[in-house]
């Protein structure tokens, strides 16, 4: 067929190329080179790195500020993300990048704290060992039991410190948040979000804590042979990447989706340009890998020595409150039942998304100009920021809710059509296609031709009847390829 005859066929999904850019320009300085950096360095979408800087940067603040809207509305500076990328998109690189500072400071930390902390662990150790001792004795007394388990609590803890958290089960991340407080799940797969869906409990969802984690709500758990764990407030900051097949079962899953999981993320599909990737792309700068991390060190050295248990509340100056309030009036609460409708469970979290944008982007213009946040208040320019890139992730939010509608028939096709292009097939009988793309999702040949037409119906395929070959009177039904695809 005549190549000039066939049309650009129509999406399967969604189409994200129709999507706003991520504002990078929005970022506030360092992380905006930084993104910039690794974008360049690995040729990928800066939508990857932004949404990684900026969801793991939230990690250096939370449980120790809080974005006040109003006297009855304040919001944690915690940032849930998840990133959704084909294979080849080279997430590991771009959250190896980010990743690199907490991994180092946690290293250099507790390096630097260890005789401290073997000298806790010991002194402990001796304690516990004489309550032991105690209560084995007949004469003791329940005041000397009292008061040495009311010493063994008065010691400060002093642990080795735990940061980043990758593959952990809903048991570990309890007894690894009570001992850190505060900690940062950052991987290039999410896979372990499966952890949490039963997994390890009989199919069980276990995504309590998760959801406490996200606004740092009381968590207690009790279990059967050891003692109760109080968490007063919990805080964890979610960074993940995934492929797309691991958000198909994300977005269709009753459990994350009723518990409110899929409402508290943030999400981005970056752009593609595989197939025009150069591998002499520009390295990332030192100065500025050496001012990303000199920034994470500082913020979390402040986090770990000067913060007390209270949260310091940051406010917006009078202008900037103002336009907050015309923006949630006039075009967020109209929105959730027009554009929003259909996720309308993540925009009523939307303007909670740009108070918390709002605080990491004032907090850290303040940190590099050497000056509280507590004291300065949050001006209108820093808002117009948080609100431009909270939309990025509106726009994507609506997108990724769209995906949850997707049927069995738009994976077969989808399927058939990798097929297709991983054999650079033009043209090839029916018989013959279906032959090369059985697997478990097709049932049988006459299940096959239903995608055959669907992906006729939708211009990636023409169908045509012709004869058999070699004076063969049977006839077969011949699959051109629109080229376009």
């Amino acid at each position: 067929m005549n190549e000039k005859e066939w049309s650009t066929p129509t999406p399967l999904r969604s189409d994200r190329s129709n999507l706003i850019n991520y504002p990078a320009n929005a970022l506030p300085p360092i992380l905006r080179d930084m993104a910039f950096a690794v974008s360049e360095s690995t040729s990928t979408d800066v939508a990857m790195a932004g949404t990684a800087l900026i969801s793991s940067a939230s990690y250096c603040f939370s449980g120790v500020y809080r974005m006040s809207g109003k006297y009855d509305h304040t919001e944690p500076l915690v940032i849930d993300a998840l990133t959704i990328a084909e294979p080849s998109f080279k997430k590991s690189p771009v959250i190896s990048a980010v990743k690199r500072p907490y991994v180092q400071f946690t290293h250099d930390w507790n390096e630097q704290n260890k005789t401290d902390i073997f000298r806790y662990q010991a002194e402990r150790k001796i304690l516990e060992s004489q309550l032991i001792a105690l209560e084995k004795k007949d004469s003791v007394t329940a005041d000397e039991i009292a008061d040495l388990k009311t010493k063994i609590s008065n010691i400060q803890d002093n642990n080795f410190r735990r940061i980043v958290v990758d593959d952990v089960t809903p048991e570990a991340l309890v007894r690894l948040l009570y001992e850190n407080k505060s900690l940062l799940m950052i991987s290039d797969e999410a896979g372990m979000l499966g952890n949490f869906n039963g997994r390890y409990s009989n199919n069980i969802p276990n995504l309590d804590l998760i959801l406490k984690s996200y606004n740092g709500e009381t968590y207690i758990s009790d279990r059967v042979g050891r003692d109760s764990i109080a968490l007063k407030r919990p805080y964890m900051s979610i960074c993940l990447v995934c492929q797309p097949y691991v958000f198909d079962s994300m977005i269709n899953n009753t459990a994350f989706r009723g518990s409110g999981l899929i409402a508290r993320l943030i999400y981005c599909f970056p752009k593609s340009n595989i197939g025009q990737r150069k591998y002499d792309t520009q390295p990332m700068p030192k100065n500025v890998v050496e001012n990303y991390q000199h920034l994470i060190y500082k913020l979390l050295h402040k986090k770990f020595i000067y913060h007390n248990e209270n949260e310091i509340y940051l406010h917006f100056e009078g202008k900037a409150f103002r336009e907050f309030v015309d923006y949630y009036n006039n075009f967020i609460e109209k929105n959730l039942l027009t554009e929003m409708a259909f996720c309308r469970d993540w925009g009523g979290k939307y303007h909670g998304l740009i108070l918390r944008i709002c605080g990491i982007i004032h907090c850290i213009k303040c940190e590099l100009n050497n000056k509280n946040p507590a004291e300065v208040h949050v001006n209108l320019d820093t808002l117009c920021s948080a609100i431009e890139i909270a939309n990025y992730y509106r726009e994507q939010a609506i997108f990724a809710y769209g995906q949850g509608d997707i049927d069995i028939g738009t994976v077969k096709a989808e399927r058939v059509i990798e097929k297709i292009k991983a054999k650079n097939i033009y043209q090839i009988r029916q018989n013959d296609l279906y032959k090369i793309c059985r697997c478990t999702l097709f049932k049988n040949a006459q299940d096959f031709n239903e995608t055959a037409e669907m992906l006729e119906e939708y211009g990636y395929i023409r169908c045509e009847t012709v004869k058999g070959a070699n004076g063969n009177n049977k006839s077969g039904i011949m699959i051109y390829i629109n080229p376009n695809i």
